[in-house]
């Protein structure tokens, strides 16, 4: 993970695929879309996902995703820890 401004970043692929999820990439619109649990997550590179101030980048290789969004979107409560810099997530 790298932060980008004040979010995040994630590689969405290996994350997701890891909670069961179904990660596709379409590479003509560039935007990759995320199948859990019957929720459909699809977000294009560059775009600014509204709520969220931050748009997923592509870095080596591989998407990056706030992980803020995928997890609450996911269910999942996410919290920050200023002053150990981690991020705690329950599910």
């Amino acid at each position: 993970p790298f932060i980008v401004g004040d979010r995040t970043m994630v590689p969405v692929r290996v994350i997701m695929e890891t909670l069961g999820a179904k990660v596709d990439w379409n590479e003509a619109a560039r935007s990759v879309t995320i199948t859990l649990a019957g929720k459909v997550m699809t977000m294009t590179i560059g775009k600014e996902i509204p709520g969220y101030g931050s748009a997923p980048i592509i870095r080596d290789s591989r998407t990056y995703v706030p992980i803020r969004y995928i997890m609450e979107n996911a269910g999942a409560e996410v919290k920050w820890i200023a002053a150990t810099g981690e991020i705690v997530i329950t599910k």
